[in-house]
């Protein structure tokens, strides 16, 4: 029998943060701040559950998934893509956000050029942090919690977004 497979093109663009979204402080069993003094020493965590939701939004709208999270910073691509592989990934990290100006303070700025550059119209963030230090309410921007990571609300805002 043979078998097909079917590759299937999608304008649409999820920028992802990994910490707060694919995981929590709770998978780190630290607080925030103790979390944010050691982040050198921390290798990340992906947590199971939060994958298992990415891999929903992955069978159901097949977007191109830009890392937009500090450990692009950290690990090359390649590698991330093992460690989200080991976690039971089932996409393909296509590519990673610009690095310029501050990790957090300049992210939207970070992936507006990305959009810019890339002809990006259909795109959705995922990311647990302001975009910038005015917490500014940005298009298709989906604040997660810290605390909690991606749960299934924000898959409901995924939907209300890319269903139109």
């Amino acid at each position: 029998m043979l078998q097909y497979k079917i590759n299937i093109v999608t304008n649409k663009y999820l920028f992802l943060d990994i910490d707060g979204v694919l995981n929590s402080f709770d998978d780190y069993a630290v607080d925030g701040k103790e979390f944010l003094e050691n982040i050198e020493n921390i290798t990340f965590i992906l947590s199971k559950r939060q994958m298992g939701l990415l891999n929903n939004i992955i069978d159901k709208y097949h977007p191109k998934i830009i890392l937009s999270s500090y450990w692009r910073n950290r690990y090359p691509l390649s590698k991330l893509q093992k460690k989200f592989e080991e976690a039971g990934f089932k996409g393909k990290i296509l590519a990673i956000t610009p690095s310029f100006g501050g990790e957090h303070e300049d992210r939207w700025q970070q992936i507006k050029h990305y959009i810019e550059d890339n002809d990006v119209s259909e795109y959705i963030i995922l990311d647990d942090s302001p975009l910038d230090r005015k917490n500014t309410k940005f298009p298709n921007w989906i604040k997660t919690d810290s605390y909690h990571g991606l749960d299934q609300k924000h898959l409901r805002e995924i939907d209300k977004i890319w269903q139109k």
